[in-house]
């Protein structure tokens, strides 16, 4: 029997806090492998990652849902739908990113995410951020600006505008995942494979180039689909079920600390000494968020369970 589309569940921090983490490494190889792409466009090698993802992904919706796709798609909604608009455009502004500015360059710049989700999930969910996630995104931002200090060149702009849409696209998408954290929203995904997928068409027609690529360039393109972005969105949207928007985007940062280092030891650039730097003290940050989140977690299920006990005790003596 196929799984049913609503149903219910009790968020575990212990469960999404590592597959939010895992996520964060599979999108890390994106830099690496686009680097090793021989001669294909951006556009072409968004349309063929694309492709793949949306092809991967109603394979799996297939499986899972069988006749009640279409009821997961209802369940995912609006939101759903917003969702995946933001990532698709999100998709695309990342690939364009790396063809414009380095890999480096393109992660640091991603690295805003978590605070642009802060502040759309106060703004629209109501979610409320704790102290130790305040201190987390500071020590966050003072991070993104030892390890950017000397790498962006905001004159050439281009590159690090794309990287910047691509991390608005990304909150959205995360906002929108938790506005509806009690269903699947796997369909959002599906859904911004397929924007993304009609934004990469219109790129290569508006160029006139060809979908025709290098077998090892249509490899390493649509294995992106299937594995950087794939298998990461699957997990993705699972941890999102357990976890507040912006913890979401803070833990996925292990995408920004993974990514420049792939590209380092795969393809010998060598990242700066304010690079590594910063990038320890936003793992730090990370680990830090993660303990502090799990503690606050237990000291309310403590707190809870103290209530409950006083609530009871309490009607047993007005009884007696």
């Amino acid at each position: 029997m196929p799984p049913s589309v609503t149903e219910p569940f009790r968020p575990n921090r212990a469960l999404g806090v590592p597959l939010v983490l895992t996520a964060g490494i599979f999108w890390s190889t994106s830099g690496l492998v686009y680097r090793l792409i021989a001669e294909a466009s951006p556009w072409q090698v968004l349309f063929y990652r694309s492709a793949a993802l949306l092809g991967m992904l109603a394979l799996w919706l297939g499986i899972r849902y069988r006749r009640r796709v279409v009821l997961a798609f209802s369940n995912a909604g609006l939101p759903g739908l917003i969702g995946g608009f933001c990532l698709g455009v999100a998709f695309t502004a990342y690939i364009l990113a790396l063809e414009y500015t380095t890999v480096a360059n393109a992660m640091f710049i991603l690295a805003a995410a978590p605070f642009i989700t802060a502040l759309l999930g106060r703004m629209l969910l109501g979610e409320r951020i704790a102290r130790h996630t305040w201190g987390c995104m500071t020590a966050a931002v003072i991070g993104l600006g030892i390890m950017t200090g000397e790498e962006l060149s905001w004159g050439r702009g281009l590159g690090e505008l794309f990287a910047l849409l691509a991390a608005l696209g990304f909150s959205g998408l995360t906002v929108s995942l938790r506005a509806r954290h009690t269903v699947d929203m796997l369909p959002a995904i599906f859904l911004a494979s397929c924007f993304a997928t009609l934004f990469a068409s219109l790129g290569i027609l508006v160029k006139t180039e060809s979908f025709h690529l290098l077998l090892l360039d249509t490899i390493y393109s649509s294995g992106m689909g299937l594995f950087q972005i794939g298998l990461g969105f699957l997990l993705y949207t699972a941890g999102a079920r357990h976890l507040v928007a912006v913890e979401l985007t803070l833990l996925s940062l292990t995408e920004i600390i993974a990514g420049p280092i792939l590209v380092w030891v795969g393809l010998g650039e060598t990242p700066t000494v304010s690079g590594l730097v910063g990038g320890a003290l936003i793992l730090t940050t990370i680990v830090t968020m993660a303990l502090m989140g799990s503690i606050v977690a237990k000291k309310d299920r403590t707190y809870a369970h103290w209530r409950f006990e006083v609530i009871v005790k309490s009607i047993k003596n007005r009884t007696l």
